[in-house]
C-alpha cells in the first residue's frame, strides 16, 4: 500500500505533470474500453452461433425457433420463469421491455420537473421579497407544488 505522505494532490502538480496523468488515465481508459466492446462483441457471436447440443437444436427447429444458443437461452430462461424463477421473470421483463432505457427517460424528466419547480419558487421568493413580504410566505411557494 503507498504511503499517505508521498500522495501529492493533483491539483499541487505541476500542469506538465497533470498532462501526463491525465494522458496515461485516457489511454488506459481506453484499453478498458475496447476490451468491453470486444467481449460484447464474442458474447454477441457465441450467442448467434448454431447450437451443439443435437436434441436441443431439433427441439427448437420443432417450436419453430431458429436453432441459435440465443434462442436456447431465451427457452431455458421461460422455462426458469414459469417454474417460478423470480431472478429469470425480472430477467425476461428487462430483456422484453428494455426496461433500462425507459428509466434513464424517465429520470431525466424527473430532473427537468425539479428543476422548473426550482426555478418557479425563486421567482416567486423573488417576486416576494420585491413586495416586502417576509419568510413565511415564503413557504406558502413550496406548498404550492402539485403533487404527480
Amino acid at each position: 500500500m503507498a504511503n499517505e505522505e508521498n500522495l501529492i494532490p493533483l491539483n499541487k502538480r505541476t500542469k506538465s505533470e497533470q498532462r501526463e496523468i491525465q494522458r496515461k488515465g485516457g489511454i488506459a481508459s481506453g484499453k478498458v474500453r475496447k476490451e468491453r466492446a470486444d467481449f460484447k462483441k464474442k458474447i454477441d457471436e457465441v450467442l448467434s452461433m448454431e447450437v451443439f447440443n443435437p436434441q436441443l437444436k431439433e427441439m427448437l427447429e420443432e417450436k419453430g425457433l431458429s436453432a441459435t444458443n440465443q434462442s436456447a437461452v431465451a427457452v431455458k430462461l421461460l422455462q426458469q420463469a414459469l417454474k417460478g424463477n423470480m431472478r429469470a421473470i425480472e430477467l425476461l421483463a428487462k430483456m422484453n421491455s428494455n426496461e433500462g432505457t425507459k428509466d434513464s427517460l424517465d429520470k431525466k424528466e424527473q430532473k427537468a420537473r425539479i428543476k422548473a419547480l426550482e426555478l418557479e419558487n425563486k421567482r416567486k421568493a423573488q417576486a416576494l421579497d420585491e413586495a416586502g413580504g417576509g419568510a413565511d410566505e415564503s413557504i406558502l411557494i413550496i406548498d404550492d407544488i402539485p403533487n404527480d
